[in-house]
């Protein structure tokens, strides 16, 4: 069986990518609009606001920075307009740098990308796998050698801690997961056939408080990427 890196992993086609048959937010209504948004107005994503009506879903990408932000405003200047510097702090830390897939060039289409001059660089640990996820889901995903690092699963710390050595397949499974990196398709112009992909939040949809509530926000949890399972054909 062949095995990918996370960032390797085929997508599905369009016809079984689950956003390519919803609404989008209205406000970045394609992948192309989301990441010129990352550069001009990245705040879009970061503020808890309700979504037209009409829409299922708006692309985010995760900021793994401690919260709240340590927006503070450059040495000496007096007047700074607050909303400028906040857009500008915010598009210096999202993912707008192509890097290196683990795997090379890759195999899908995806590609793989992170604050420049390594603004998103946190202390990143693998806490578990689970071996019958991958399994049942994900049965061609390298996870390199994240299971010999981990261990056996133990309720006492262990007395010797296993000497860590490079391996990509790991470390990007890490950046991945952990929001450090982002995997995306970004279509070449507004104007391509290609619809691309980016991870994405569902819109909250439920009563809250008495009232309809259809925010983007409180926690959301974020699709990072989509998988095409074989046994059975499944979409994970």
């Amino acid at each position: 069986m062949s095995k990918y890196t996370i960032g390797s992993l085929p997508l599905p086609s369009s016809s079984h990518i689950l956003t390519h048959h919803l609404t989008p937010d209205p406000i970045q209504p394609s992948v192309y609009a989301f990441y010129q948004n990352l550069t001009s107005n990245p705040s879009a994503q970061r503020r808890s606001r309700i979504l037209h009506p009409s829409s299922h879903f708006s692309y985010v990408v995760p900021l793994p920075l401690p919260f709240p932000y340590r927006i503070t405003p450059p040495e000496g200047e007096q007047e700074v307009d607050k909303a400028e510097l906040i857009e500008e702090w915010l598009s210096k830390h999202e993912p707008l740098e192509q890097v290196p897939l683990a795997s090379g060039s890759g195999t899908g289409t995806l590609k793989k990308y992170t604050a420049r001059n390594g603004a998103r660089d946190q202390k990143r640990i693998l806490l578990a796998v689970s071996a019958t996820g991958i399994e049942d889901c994900l049965p061609h995903l390298d996870v390199g050698d994240a299971f010999d690092i981990i261990g056996p699963g133990s309720l006492s710390q262990p007395s010797t801690k296993k000497e860590e050595k490079d391996n990509a397949a790991r470390q990007e499974l890490i950046d991945v997961l952990s929001g450090h990196s982002v995997l995306m398709d970004i279509p070449s112009s507004a104007e391509s056939e290609e619809k691309g992909y980016a991870p994405w939040s569902l819109r909250y949809s439920g009563h809250q408080f008495g009232t309809w509530a259809g925010q983007l926000g409180d926690g959301r949890a974020i699709s990072l990427c989509e998988y095409l399972s074989g046994r059975p054909r499944f979409i994970y």
